[in-house]
């Protein structure tokens, strides 16, 4: 803050006091000079929280910010960014591996694959109507909260690719179920609904094949894209 914002040091201390107390650090006024080990990992996460706040950014890019977190605190960080966003009305990018985490928080969803965007809408077109393969895999992949032996999970086999020697087609499609040799030979176009909706699949706008493959726990019930993006557009 001295630096960015030209505080002086008694300025920034009562800055520092003011941004403890936001994201509900007891005894701001005692704690402010205390040293990291002596906070918990929920108020470690707070105290990095207001770190990100002092400057009062427009956006918070928020890089897994429940990770190693118990659930119970993992709803409390997830609850103060809440409040923080309402209050300051900054945006939010959350960058997670957590979909609970994703659809506590997220109003658009960007899901991504080796370092690709493939699919890209609202988190209830993501979550109930997605229409990319990898997205139906991490979908699959949630656990059941009605436990039942008998419908055990299905994970996505294979590996990630190798970012430096990436498949020539589709980075996903080593480990698609779906992948024919066009996939496997050509980089999928960009299928964008009217609503907004992308995916990067060859199959997209296939409202058929998204019926019939979707998670049935969705309701990708002909769901699908328009039309491809143009090539260098924008999605």
């Amino acid at each position: 803050m001295i630096l960015h914002l030209g505080y002086t040091k008694q300025q920034a201390l009562e800055r520092s006091i003011e941004l403890l107390k936001m994201v509900g650090i007891p005894n701001a006024e005692q704690r402010v000079k205390d040293y990291p080990h002596e906070f918990s990992g929920g108020m470690r996460q707070r105290v990095m929280i207001a770190m990100a706040l002092a400057c009062d950014p427009d956006i918070l890019i928020a890089d897994e910010p429940t990770t190693a977190l118990d659930v119970t605190i993992q709803a409390q960080i997830i609850e103060l960014m809440q409040e923080m966003q309402k209050k300051n009305g900054n945006a939010i990018i959350m960058i997670t591996h957590d979909l609970g985490v994703v659809a506590d928080i997220a109003d658009r969803i960007m899901v991504m694959y080796a370092g690709q965007p493939v699919e890209f809408g609202s988190a209830e077109e993501i979550f109930y109507s997605p229409i990319h393969p990898y997205t139906w895999g991490l979908t699959r992949s949630i656990p059941d909260p009605v436990i039942d032996e008998k419908r055990p999970l299905t994970p996505i086999k294979g590996n990630p690719p190798s970012l430096v020697n990436a498949p020539a087609g589709c980075a996903f499609s080593p480990r698609c179920p779906y992948a024919t040799d066009l996939c496997r030979q050509q980089q999928p176009p960009t299928y964008v609904t009217e609503t907004g909706h992308y995916s990067r699949c060859h199959f997209s706008h296939d409202g058929a094949f998204v019926a019939e493959n979707a998670p049935k726990t969705s309701r990708s019930g002909g769901a699908a894209a328009d039309k491809p993006a143009q090539e260098g557009g924008e999605a």
